[in-house]
């Protein structure tokens, strides 16, 4: 198999021809913050999170670029954190006042970002003034929080790529896009066997696990 050698923020790394950017720099050790992506599913480079400079006019998502020999990679320059400090804010203003991920888990993948980038305090916007997308409680075990959901498809690939139950879909257009279940019926009267393979590929509180007759612990409110 033929290799490829590049230099990712003054590191030489060798990896088989074909590897992605993202996947040589984990090889290396360094860190390149991702919220669509997850190593298990097929990479589809939405959130451009993982955005790195190779020295082009654009900043390619290191998700999907593929790596060439003799490139230069740089992933923590002043123009891309200040990229995805922007990005950040933008997705934060939209999500609900309470993470459930981040209340009951912990583990919310945009937060950890946001305190990775430094999101500092941004105008959120008015609620009342906004139209939600609404939550979805008909599944006895998992929770949809339309409005906490960034559309990264993390979900509908798990669903499809791991479990090959092929449930989950997206539905609406433009603002109104969501992940919808079967033909756009309530999850819990869709074809879901209930496996929690989207909850653990969720990066946000958009899928959580519920449990019935369990009180929700209410979450901290974005400061």
């Amino acid at each position: 198999m033929s290799e490829v050698t590049l230099t990712i923020d003054g590191q030489r790394v060798t990896v088989p021809a074909g590897t992605t950017i993202w996947d040589a720099a984990a090889l290396a050790g360094i860190d390149i913050p991702v919220l669509c992506h997850d190593p298990r599913l097929e990479p589809v480079g939405v959130c451009r999170v993982c955005a790195v400079d190779v020295g082009e006019r654009t900043l390619p998502a290191a998700c999907v670029r593929k790596a060439e020999d003799g490139m230069d990679v740089r992933t923590q320059t002043d123009e891309i954190q200040a990229h995805r400090r922007v990005l950040t804010e933008l997705l934060l203003a939209d999500q609900p006042p309470v993470s459930r991920r981040e209340a009951t888990t912990g583990d919310d993948g945009l937060y950890a970002l946001a305190r990775k980038v430094e999101v500092g305090d941004i105008p959120w916007p008015d609620d009342s003034a906004r139209a939600a997308r609404g939550q979805d409680t008909s599944s006895p075990v998992i929770a949809v929080d339309h409005q906490a959901c960034i559309l990264c498809d993390r979900c509908v690939r798990a669903c499809d790529e791991v479990q090959h139950n092929d449930v989950i879909t997206r539905t609406g257009k433009g603002y109104s896009t969501r992940i919808a279940f079967d033909l756009d019926v309530p999850m819990g009267e869709s074809s879901c066997v209930s496996c929690g393979e989207c909850v653990a590929a969720c990066p946000t509180g958009a899928l959580t696990h519920q449990f019935p007759g369990a009180t929700t612990t209410a979450g901290e409110e974005r400061a």
